[in-house]
């Protein structure tokens, strides 16, 4: 699937953490009837995804939430138990973000988002990307090129993007 504004977002499972547990769900039924960002990240604890990706996002929640999104996912290729973990340790959870895992590439692969880095162990991981949708309908893509870069994605860029 080439995913573009105005495309349907795809179905597929993946967990979802919520209240310390890790639940396999669809992600038609998390994101329809709303309006949510889902953005995307190589890898729990890797150090731009930990240090600056997320404390972007957590930063921009409530702005966020005044610009009429509903909710806010961060979307890894990890085990269920690396993401409760990381989503507890970077305070994200805390803060109303939401932890999703594509525990098999499976998602990321059907968006063409993802991409393999074996010489530092990242097989079939999520590139860094921001997705906005409105009830499964994509209404803008953002997905940086260089790996270790979060600029287009971060969360004072992704807030000046939703009044464009």
């Amino acid at each position: 699937m080439n995913i573009k504004v105005g495309s349907i977002f795809p179905e597929n499972s993946i967990y979802l953490y919520n209240d310390g547990i890790m639940k396999k769900t669809i992600t038609t039924s998390l994101f329809s009837k709303k309006k949510v960002i889902v953005i995307g990240m190589p890898g729990a604890f890797t150090p731009t995804c930990s240090n600056f990706h997320i404390p972007s996002i957590i930063e921009q929640m409530s702005n966020f939430k005044m610009h009429g999104i509903d909710e806010i996912y961060c979307l890894v290729v990890n085990d269920i138990h690396v993401t409760k973990v990381w989503a507890e340790q970077t305070g994200g959870a805390k803060s109303g973000l939401k932890f999703i895992t594509d525990t098999d590439s499976s998602l990321v692969n059907i968006l063409k988002l993802s991409y393999s880095a074996p010489d530092i162990g990242l097989i079939n991981r999520s590139k860094r990307f921001c997705i906005v949708l409105n009830n499964l309908i994509i209404k803008k893509i953002l997905v940086e090129e260089e790996r270790g870069v979060c600029d287009l994605t971060s969360g004072e860029n992704i807030l000046t993007q939703l009044d464009k």
